[in-house]
């Protein structure tokens, strides 16, 4: 046995801290590479949920107040003019 040798018990004493530090390192660096090993899987098979970019849409003015405003959400009048809202629509044509 490694205690039984006749050495000092100083000697000894280090020769048993060194193996539990020795021991100690090991688990640590297994627990390292598996939670390391873990988190990459996690974040290989998990699902992008981050919102997509929308496609821009064309965007235009309206013509009673000027403000840009996305097409499909646009009001379209008559003449090729679009507005931002119905009111701006009933107004522009008073």
């Amino acid at each position: 046995m490694l205690l039984s040798w006749n050495y000092p018990t100083k000697v000894k004493y280090m020769i048993v801290r060194f193996i539990v530090f020795i021991i100690i390192f090991l688990f640590l660096w297994w627990l390292y590479r598996n939670i390391k090993v873990f988190i990459e899987q996690k974040s290989n098979s998990k699902p992008d949920t981050s919102p997509k970019m929308q496609q821009e849409d064309d965007m235009v003015q309206c013509a009673y107040c000027k403000i840009y405003t996305p097409k499909n959400h646009a009001i379209k009048g008559t003449k090729n003019h679009f507005f931002c809202s119905i009111e701006h629509k009933n107004q522009h044509f008073k």
